[in-house]
This record gives structure tokens, sequence and C-alpha cells, in this order.
């Protein structure tokens, strides 16, 4: 039986108003994570060079490591969303129950990384000073890291339904608890020991902890039990291979993505004539990418807004809603990577100066090369948005095997290939910054010619009978 979807007007869905509605909170949030990893990096970088120097590769191989979970866990949100559009409430908890499972064996995955995790940092060759530090962070991380796809699975069940401000106020909660954790345990303030970049780790799995505690509270309330089935826990052999089918792409893709990013951080943390010359590089780009992050990732927050907004046309059978969605995004991008390009390009001192440790003489060579790499960034930053913004969008309609298969051929075509030959020819650092430029250029292109070729307009994830027909579909 067809029934029509809930609360959604074709009128008023998707315009400028309801896309800042669903979005503010998201980039907010966003923008708290941003913020987190931000003064993780301030701090450690405060504290020393070689803490700030482990704390990216060794902390991003982590999170590359658990990407496939993560994608896969966080694709739940488009089911969640394309059942609202359908007006499906009774499917949406039975949905997260799916994802649960999935982070949970995920977790017990990524634990094991506590017993192998001191070998593979050894194969980035890293200055033993730094190598040290990078296997603390990185065993530590692994344990716990069925915390954040925890926090993943249950956040989805407000994300979807396009109820984002409960997110926002729950990633606020993580940041800040986060920030006086990592002051206390980095530093030893407080009567807290002085851990470094141990202490680091803690106040990330701390903070985690009490938002997904927060999220399980919210989860059993009454009124969720008894409208979108939260309790009591269900699996449903169908639903669960249609969410690997669609999510395990959305895994693969973000796992080759940030594999290749954390190739290219290793890559650079290998440039250079000596140990130092290798130690400041793998510093300046630690810090470059730290700004970055102050860019992208609050961005991020809008990606998944369009994901949502259009998973929710989609399973309304409503596809120029999603397309208006996407319109309305795309200015925002515009507007806001306009700002950041700029800031990036001509005022990076105010923001470089956050990184400088008092006293510190032989910092400045460092803090020049974080100059010139943040101005690289400033290239590229304009069409990473614009990437994120039409990947988001087809992976919301479900479109998530062209966007693995796209992300993983170029990527290692176009960035990765070329790199790792201009290491074997030790071609100087800026070198490898102009290829993650055109690079950037190039899959920002691709995607968004896959969104004009339309196909995601006829492409659904969840039981196409469920989805209500409109004359515009």
């Amino acid at each position: 039986m067809r029934i029509p979807p809930l609360s959604f007007d074709p009128q008023k869905t998707c315009g400028m108003p309801h896309v800042l509605k669903v979005a503010f909170p998201l980039i907010l949030a966003s923008a708290g994570h941003a913020l987190n990893l931000f003064c993780d990096r301030m701090m450690l970088g405060r504290y020393s060079a070689e803490a700030v120097a482990a704390a990216m590769p060794s902390g991003l191989t982590n999170f590359t490591i658990s990407c496939f979970f993560i994608g896969t866990v966080g694709y739940v949100n488009s089911f969640v969303a394309q059942y609202t559009g359908a007006g499906q409430r009774n499917r949406v908890g039975i949905s997260i129950w799916q994802a649960v499972l999935i982070a949970l064996i995920g977790g017990l995955f990524m634990a094991s990384g506590w017993f192998w995790g001191e070998w593979l940092m050894t194969q980035f060759g890293h200055a033993d000073a730094v190598l040290r530090q990078e296997i603390v962070y990185f065993k530590l991380l692994s344990l716990f890291a069925w915390v954040p796809l925890l926090i993943g699975a249950f956040g989805a069940f407000w994300s979807g339904r396009g109820l984002t401000l409960t997110i926002m106020i729950i990633n606020f909660i993580m940041v800040g608890s986060n920030i006086p954790f990592n002051y206390a345990f980095i530093y030893g303030n407080w009567g807290a020991p002085e851990l470094g970049i141990r202490g680091a780790a803690y106040g990330t799995i701390l903070s985690g902890l009490l938002g997904l505690i927060v999220y399980l509270v919210l989860f059993f309330r009454k009124a969720n039990r008894e409208v979108y089935g939260t309790w009591p826990p269900r699996f449903e052999a169908g639903l669960f291979k249609r969410i690997l089918r669609y999510g395990a792409p959305n895994g693969v893709q973000l796992l080759l993505e940030l594999s290749s990013f954390n190739i290219f951080i290793i890559l650079l943390g290998n440039v250079g004539a000596d140990a130092l010359e290798k130690m400041r590089i793998q510093e300046a780009t630690t810090i470059a990418f730290s700004l970055n992050s102050i860019a992208f990732i609050p961005m991020l927050g809008l990606g998944q807004t369009i994901s949502i907004l259009v998973g929710q046309s989609v399973g309304a059978g409503l596809p120029a809603a999603a397309k208006r969605a996407v319109a309305n995004g795309r200015f925002l991008v515009m507007v806001y990577m306009t700002v950041m390009t700029i800031i990036f390009a001509f005022f990076p001192g105010p923001l470089l100066s956050l990184f400088v440790r008092s006293g510190d003489a032989a910092q400045i060579v460092t803090m020049e090369m974080a100059r010139t790499f943040v101005i690289f960034i400033a290239m590229f930053t304009f069409c990473d948005g614009i990437q994120m913004l039409y990947v988001s969008a087809i992976k919301g309609a479900g479109d998530t095997a062209f966007a693995m298969w796209g992300s993983a051929i170029l990527s290692w075509v176009i960035w990765i290939i070329p790199s790792l030959i201009a290491m074997k020819f030790h071609a100087p650092v800026n070198f490898y910054w102009w290829v993650l430029v055109f690079y950037t250029f190039f899959i920002a292109a691709v995607f968004y010619l896959r969104f004009r070729q339309g196909k995601w307009r006829k492409m659904c994830v969840i039981e196409r009978e469920l989805v209500p027909l409109h004359e515009e579909a």
C-alpha cells in the first residue's frame, strides 16, 4: 500500500529557508568538530613538536582504517531520510538497529588495532621521538573506536529525519567537554597527570562517551519507542543486506578517499634532506591541514544536509525538490568557500600564530613552510566544497557505486600515483601540493557532471513500492 509522505510539502520543501533550517545546526555541529580537532592540534603544538607531528598521521590512519565502518554505518542516514519522506515512521527505528550491529562489528575489528598498531606505525619511517607518540595515540583510539561508530548509528535517528538541532546540541556537549579534558590531561592541569598525546586521546574518548550516553537516553524515550520502534532491538535480514548493499560502497569510497589522503600525509612526512627537515615539513603539514579543517569540516554539515534532503525528496517521489535543495546548497557553499579562500590567501597570519610555541626560535622555518602550504589550501578549498556538495547529493539518492569507483580511480590515477613517482625522483615538497590542487579541481568537475546527468532521479534505497507516485516523478 502506498502511504503519502509525512509532512512533506512539495511547494516549501528544499527552498532556502528549509535548507538553512536543516543545515544550520549541522554546520554548527561540524564546526564544533572542526574546533575540536583544531584545539587538539593547537594544544599539542604548544606542548611539543613531536606530539603535534605524531597526532595527524596516527589519528588520520586510525580514522582511515575505520572509514569502511563509518561510511557503512553513516549511510543509514539515507535510509532514515527516505523512509521519512515516504511516511514510513515504523521503519526508522529498525534501520538504526541494523546500523548499531554494523557499528559493534566495526568496533570489535578496530579494537584489535591495540595488538598490531605498533607494527603499522613503524612502517611510516618517522623519527623515533615521533613514532613512540604515534603508537600510543593510535592504540588508544583503536581500542575505543566503537564509541564514534555508535554515535554515528544513533545520530542518524535525528539527522535522517531533519531534526538536526539535537545533533548540534550533543556535538556541543562533546566539544565543550573535550577541550577541558585536553587542557587537564595534556598539560597536567587541575590536579590531573601530565600525559601529552596520551591525554589528547583520553579527552577524545571521554567526551565521546558523554555524547553517546546522551544519545542513548534520548533514543529510548517513550515517544520514540512507540512511534519509531526504537525498542526492542530487532534484526531484519533483508534490511540489513540492503543497508550493506548501499552503505558498503559508501564505506569503501570513504576508506579509499581517506587512504589517499593518509598516503599523501605520510609521503609529505618523508620529504626532506634530513630528519630535522622531515619533521618540520610534517609539523607544517599538520598545521596547514588543521586550518583547512576550519573551512572544510563545517561544509560537511551542509553536505549531510543535502544528502538528507535529497533522500527525503527521493523517498517522497519528488526529485525536483532534491534538485532545488542542491541549487540552494551550491549557493551557500560558494559564498562560504569564497570567504575562506580569501582568508587563507591573504590573512593566514593570525590563525598560524595560534600554533607558535613561545621562546622557540627554531619554529620560524616551520611556520614559513606552513604559510606556503596554506596558500595551496586556498587554491583548492573552493573546488573541495563543490565536490563535497555533489557527491553528497548523488549518494543521498543511492548512487553510491559511482561515488566509490569515481573516488577510487581518480584519487589513485591523478593524485597518489603521481605523488609516489614524485617521491622516487625526490621532487620538492611544493610539487605534491600542486598535484593535490589539480586533483581537487578535476574530481569536483566529475561529480558535478554526474549530478547533471540525472541518473540519481530514478534511484532509491528503500523498497520502491513504498515511494509515493507524483506527476513530476
